[in-house]
């Protein structure tokens, strides 16, 4: 470790949503497999083997559906609950009440600044009501975030946001967010900016975004991700933050997937029991080569007691 970086902190951050099927569309029947057997029997054995604290973001069908609320509040084991928004799922301008086969590719961004308050107010009610307190760890749905989302978020009492994905662009038909010159490591987003860091402010929600390391002769990065890329690539994408922030007190190391992931044929991803296993074997083999190297796990909210010190 170089002798300016006293911690490496390793986070894992999961979209815990539905099922879905091979195209991205949810099940239809709507079904919660991913909640109800994957969180609990096959990420977080997984994570209680090597010590990590996995933070599951759910999203507006999890916490409306009283078996996965149940199954989330009886896991055992260390993890964070946060919140998770795909928009056209909530009021105010509910899109669906039926999940059954749709899709979402709205933006909470997209709508303005009052309307994604408050659909973002009645997220995190639906959260307070379904596990007793308040969530303080958030990301947008389709990472479709910016500078008022996260002015917004503050004032709901998070701390932490993990929309960002650095050198990626995304659009959807009424919005874009650009996220190609954001910052790798977290930072404290300067006033109505959110990718552009600011002067540290105690009340200012902390930006932890994606790790991903960028590559030369392709437009996208390649994520810190199981089925994204190989053990090898995950110990290669560390050692690029770690060489390239090496001037820093702390390096963040923030793993994100989906939980229908290790569901078989319930995203585009993992289809077969034997592809779920490599999934979960290569994220294992991942994470302890981190905590080898000396990483310390923690849950994302956790992380801005950490750079509020280290500010």
């Amino acid at each position: 470790m170089n002798s300016k970086t006293q911690k490496i902190k390793v986070t894992v951050s999961i979209d815990t949503e539905c099922d879905h099927d091979p195209n991205w569309v949810r099940a239809n029947p709507i079904t919660f497999e991913s909640i109800t057997e994957g969180v609990p029997n096959r990420l977080q054995t997984a994570f209680d083997s090597v010590g990590a604290v996995p933070t599951y973001l759910l999203t507006v069908e999890v916490m409306e559906n009283k078996a996965c609320v149940d199954a989330l509040r009886s896991l055992k084991g260390e993890y964070e609950f946060g919140t998770h928004l795909h928009a056209a799922f909530i009021e105010p301008q509910k899109k669906f009440d039926d999940y059954a086969g749709v899709d979402s590719p709205d933006f909470q961004c997209s709508y303005p600044e009052d309307i994604e308050y408050q659909k973002l107010a009645n997220l995190t009610d639906l959260f307070e009501q379904s596990f007793g307190y308040k969530p303080t760890s958030f990301r947008a749905g389709r990472y479709g975030a910016n500078a008022i989302s996260l002015n917004n978020l503050q004032k709901l009492g998070y701390k932490v946001d993990t929309s960002v994905t650095p050198y990626i662009r995304w659009s959807e038909p009424n919005a874009t967010v650009d996220f190609r010159k954001a910052p790798e490591q977290p930072y404290f987003p300067a006033k109505d900016e959110i990718i552009i860091p600011g002067n540290y402010s105690h009340q200012r929600i902390l930006e932890v975004p994606v790790t991903v390391k960028p590559r030369l002769l392709r437009r996208t990065p390649i994520w810190f991700r199981p089925w994204f890329a190989s053990v090898d690539q995950m110990k290669d994408i560390v050692q690029y933050q770690l060489r390239k922030h090496a001037d820093k007190e702390v390096v963040n190391i923030n793993m994100m997937f989906h939980s229908m992931e290790v569901i078989e044929k319930a995203s585009p991803y993992p289809q077969t029991k034997a592809d779920v296993q490599k999934f979960i074997d290569n994220m294992v083999a991942g994470l302890e080569w981190c905590k080898q190297e000396g990483a310390e796990f923690c849950g994302l909210s956790a992380l801005h007691e950490t750079y509020q010190h280290a500010s």
